[in-house]
């Protein structure tokens, strides 16, 4: 059931001031700007939104340039609480001052770092990604992921890690590469200058600043965000971070359900009308409508599916705040954010498609009949995986033993982005994941499902535009 997604920021809080009182600013301001799924199978993107304002009225969004310090990538003004960003290629953004002194995107924030001269110990993490081709542009997918720890003991010393991974796939081709990079040696930091001398000779300089008031303790070096490890404790985490196991559908082969056949089929048209009947037969097959709840990461989601309609809606909320909209119709496809309604992007109106026919949806017999080029295979841990395209985009199911359904994945997105069901709820009748891990790259998420409601009578209210 592929869905939408916003942009938030995480963990907010930061320093006191009425910042609203004044008419520049000479602060370092840092945001993780995610696009969050919310329901059974889409994944997310990541970017960290690194500013330096200047009192002269300038700005630089581009933290990781050797030059950052003078480097200038626009313009901004101050009315009253409003910030408004006038970047050079002409685009532009607009900010809310808070008493606090963070500021506010609408659906995200930038947290002020008010840290320059020091640092406070402990491990630091931070992991990207990037991705290529795959999915339906017939292209080999190109998929590479990095990670990289800082340990500093508060004395003036630290230790390092880099990792990285490539994987290639494609028509008869399949493989990756990996690399890692251990270092130690010496640090010294000034007004956002970080100067790391390792012990085999080289010295490297970056741009840090950090938020160590309230946790999880945030850093931004060179425009990228990391987070503080909580148990770290000593320079180790820079080894077991590097190595440490990442979880995968397979970890899921011990969920079962009532439901499912306790003999394992081994062709694929047998494993198809097994998962039919575990997820609900007859009652999933007359599913309508469909309207779910979920939370991720403090994020209330809601989503609205007419499947008859063709129609899929996400609403998300930060309490009683409507963060986002994004509404598929035949008609008329489109987002509204901070007020403003806007068309969805074709690469978001693929992904929303998605949603009508993916988790338990995807089994409904109307959906396997759609399906074409299906290929069977063993997997680890004594799994099948099947492969099928619906409207020429790839995706992926995962059977446990069973022939229960345990995962599944799609490439609308170019990158193949999986989700691993870890425990289920039986609504109506049909079976509904409970908790989910989502996987797009180097990225993750984990969804608690709150509530479903089968076949609710939706009305035209449903699907209004927001009011401002």
């Amino acid at each position: 059931m592929k869905t939408l997604a916003l942009f938030i920021l995480l963990f907010i809080t930061g320093t006191t001031g009425l910042l609203a009182q004044t008419k520049t600013l000479h602060d370092v301001y840092g945001g993780i700007e995610l696009t969050l799924p919310t329901v059974m199978g889409n994944g997310m993107g990541r970017n960290d939104n690194v500013i330096l304002f200047r009192p002269d009225g300038t700005f630089n969004h581009q933290m990781e340039k050797p030059d950052w310090q003078t480097r200038v990538t626009g313009k901004y003004t101050i009315d009253g609480q409003n910030i408004m960003l006038q970047h050079n290629g002409g685009a532009k953004d607009k900010f809310k001052l808070e008493t606090d002194g963070d500021l506010d995107a609408g659906s995200y924030k930038l947290l002020k770092l008010n840290t320059f001269n020091s640092i406070p110990p402990g491990y630091y993490g931070f992991t990207s990604g990037s991705t290529s081709g795959g999915g339906s542009s017939g292209m080999v997918f190109v998929g590479t992921s990095g990670k990289r720890g800082l340990y500093f003991d508060g004395k003036g010393n630290f230790t390092s890690n880099r990792s990285s991974a490539t994987m290639v796939s494609g028509d008869g081709i399949g493989g990756g590469t990996s690399s890692k990079d251990n270092g130690a040696g010496a640090y010294t930091i000034s007004n956002g200058v970080l100067t790391l001398k390792y012990n085999s000779g080289p010295t490297e300089t970056h741009s840090f600043f950090s938020r160590p008031q309230e946790k999880p303790i945030m850093a931004v070096v060179d425009g990228n965000i990391y987070f503080m490890d909580d148990d770290s404790k000593t320079a180790d985490k820079t080894k077991t971070k590097s190595s440490a196991a990442q979880p995968s559908l397979s970890t899921n082969s011990n969920v079962t359900n009532t439901n499912t056949p306790a003999v394992k089929t081994t062709d694929v048209q047998s494993i198809l009308n097994s998962a039919n009947r575990a997820l609900g037969g007859a009652k999933l097959d007359a599913l309508k409508t469909l309207e779910v709840k979920a939370t991720i990461m403090g994020i209330n989601a809601r989503m609205k599916l007419d499947l008859d309609a063709q129609k899929v809606r996400v609403e998300l909320h930060r309490g009683q705040q409507l963060l986002s909209v994004e509404q598929l119709s035949n008609n008329d496809s489109w987002q509204w954010r901070n007020g403003r309604k806007s068309p969805l992007a074709p690469g978001r109106v693929m992904e929303m498609k998605q949603s009508l026919h993916s988790g338990p949806l995807a089994f409904r017999k109307e959906n396997i009949s759609r399906m074409n080029d299906i290929k069977m295979q063993p997997a680890k841990g004594d799994m099948t995986l099947l492969t099928y395209k619906i409207d020429g985009i790839t995706n992926l199911a995962v059977f446990n033993s069973n022939n229960q359904l345990v995962g599944d994945g799609n490439t609308a997105n170019r990158v193949m982005e999986t989700s691993a069901y870890t425990a289920f709820t039986t609504v109506d009748g049909i079976v509904f994941p409970a908790k989910e891990v989502q996987t797009s790259g180097v990225q993750k998420a984990n969804i608690s499902y709150d509530n479903y409601i089968v076949n609710p009578d939706f009305t035209e209210s449903d699907w209004n535009i927001p009011t401002p």
